[in-house]
């Protein structure tokens, strides 16, 4: 063999070993502003949410409902959803580069599309419903107005939820790396640093428990307070977040960089998180002190049963040993998708002489559970299961139980703590006993968080135990609910002519299970009611589907249990 042709072939492989390791590449101006308004965002791709990361950004509507939604790009809808949380009413378009689009939280589709909705539900017989329409039916135009922005679905205000998506993968995709006129110069910020002792003969200021270290800023860069003495095997964590131009929300960082000593420990970047990964985000950050400190913290070092792609760079998952003493250099880069970054450079001192203060077991402890295996605990009158994965890492599992303090259907079982995540359902069975008034498909199981809210588990009872599923520890009992749903009419009665309106509506509510259906027919056809959970209201808008004349009117409201309401009325047209 020639060495020119070594040369090439040696060429070729350093090239592609390149291509491997450089980021993706992503058409920029194809996808144009999903909104004719100006994009200042409320929320951005990567940004730290309940349970999830976000999956795409939040672009500000004014305040208000009503704004057009534009398609960024041709194609055609592939898939329409309207649910009660999540997204509300949603919009997916698919376009021929491969790539999909969603326009989610939308109060109004456009005439075009709500044609087909409207036909699908009446087709189903449900306001909520997940239709895909077949390829190409619903064609669109680059610029078309395909909805109106809203606030339903689990929104918390009015704006417009925008991703882009990998059509195949169906991953979403960070949509600032496509071009989309919006504006960012500014630095991410740096609040503080969490560090963790992470075994039992590790410490954080000669203490077995993480400690919290505000920064100060001087000039362009972060420090801390303080200067940290640390011990053993140490992981740390860090409080950072994103602002971009024309907008006080916090946003989230694109990467982060650890460096210790000059070399890079830790490297993680969110510009790709496939959905069945999101809920790992309980074990990314600091689960714990969210809930207690209202503070997210992005750990830096990887908890054994955290399965998250976004780690590029890891040196033994990002925990340290440090066993002797001396003076080490740590350095944080935090990065936004537009390149703007900050800097946070502190000393650490290590040690080898302190005085380890032990945990103390807890006076509840029962029994280690181990992440990677089947867990299960049996007590008198409870059992839960935990199948493997469920838990983020080891666990020292607590368990007590004590009489309800009012009459109840069974003891009070505090399980654990929620403070610390579970990734997988685990099953409860709790032994109860209800009088015979009471049927026993009318249970449910109360959960009692930490911070004093009730919440709801329905399951099943068989041979004396209420089981179900959670994805939470706590305080749960089993009690009942035999109260059907509230049905207040609004702006209907018997009797009355409503020629002149254009609508009618309840308000409808339900105290402990929560609403399940609800269905109204007029002369014994349904008719579609649309559903605003936020205000506890359903309508129905008069599309030409109620001939002039008296009619009667019955609507169902069902719970979660089973529990059933009835309306009727007479009224003319």
């Amino acid at each position: 063999m020639s060495k020119f042709l070594i040369f090439i072939l040696i060429c070729c492989f350093l090239q592609n070993v390149k291509a491997q390791t450089t980021n993706k590449v992503y058409p920029q101006n194809y996808f144009g502003a999903p909104m004719d308004i100006p994009l200042l965002l409320a929320g951005n791709f990567g940004e730290l949410r309940s349970n999830h990361f976000h999956a795409g950004i939040d672009i500000k509507t004014q305040g208000v409902t009503g704004k057009n939604v534009i398609a960024s790009a041709k194609g055609y809808v592939s898939r329409i959803k309207v649910q009660q949380g999540g997204y509300g009413k949603i919009v997916y378009i698919d376009h021929p580069n491969g790539y999909t689009t969603t326009y989610a939280h939308l109060n109004k589709f456009s005439k075009k599309i709500d044609a087909f909705v409207k036909k699908e539900q009446y087709h189903q017989e449900s306001f909520f419903i997940n239709y895909y329409p077949d390829s190409g039916l619903i064609p669109v135009i680059k610029g078309e107005r395909i909805g109106f922005s809203g606030n339903t679905g689990g929104s918390g205000g009015p704006h417009l939820h925008f991703e882009i998506r990998d059509t195949k993968s169906e991953h979403a995709l960070n949509a600032l790396l496509f071009g989309l006129p919006i504006k960012d110069n500014i630095k991410p910020t740096i609040k503080g640093v969490r560090i963790y002792p992470l075994d039992a003969n590790s410490t954080v200021n000669n203490r077995p428990a993480p400690v919290y270290f505000p920064t100060q800023k001087t000039g362009a860069t972060y420090g801390l307070v303080s200067t940290p003495i640390v011990s053993n095997k140490i992981g740390f964590g860090i409080e950072t977040a994103d602002y971009l131009n024309g907008s006080f929300n916090r946003c989230g960082v694109y990467n982060i960089k650890l460096l210790v000593d000059e070399k890079l420990i830790f490297e993680q970047q969110t510009e790709e998180v496939p959905f069945d990964e999101s809920r790992y985000l309980n074990s990314h950050t600091d689960y714990e002190f969210k809930k207690k400190k209202s503070k997210w913290i992005h750990k830096s070092y990887i908890e054994p049963n955290n399965k998250l792609s976004i780690y590029k760079t890891t040196d033994q998952n990002g925990v340290l040993t440090f066993k002797n003493s001396g003076i080490h250099k740590i350095k944080y880069v935090t990065t936004d998708a537009y390149g703007n970054s900050s800097t946070l450079n502190f000393n650490i001192t290590s040690t080898s002489n302190f005085n380890l203060i032990k945990k103390p077991i807890h006076k509840n402890f029962v029994k280690k559970m181990e992440y990677h295996l089947p867990n299960e605990y049996n007590a008198e009158g409870f059992l839960i299961q935990l199948p493997d994965g469920a838990l983020y890492n080891d666990i020292d599992f607590k368990y007590t139980a004590s009489p309800h303090p009012k009459k109840r259907w069974s003891d009070v079982h505090k399980v654990h703590s929620d403070y610390t995540p579970i990734h997988k359902p685990a099953e409860i069975f709790i032994k109860c006993n209800f009088p015979s008034s009471i049927p026993s498909n009318k249970l449910l199981a109360i959960r009692k968080t930490s911070k004093g809210r009730i919440k709801t588990h329905v399951g099943e009872f068989a041979v004396g135990y209420y089981s179900f599923k959670t994805k939470y520890f706590g305080e749960f009992y089993i009690y009942h609910d035999t109260v059907p749903p509230k049905i207040i009419p609004l702006n209907i009665s018997n009797g009355k002519n409503i020629a002149t309106q254009s609508k009618f509506d309840f308000k409808i509510s339900d105290n402990l299970a929560g609403i399940k259906n609800f269905n109204c027919y007029i002369d014994g056809k349904w008719v579609l009611m649309e559903y605003d959970y936020k205000k506890a209201r359903i309508t129905h808008y008069k599309h030409n589907v109620i001939s002039k004349g008296k009619h009667e009117l019955k609507l169902v409201v069902q719970d979660k249990i089973g529990n059933e309401s009835l309306y009727k009325c007479s009224f003319y047209n």
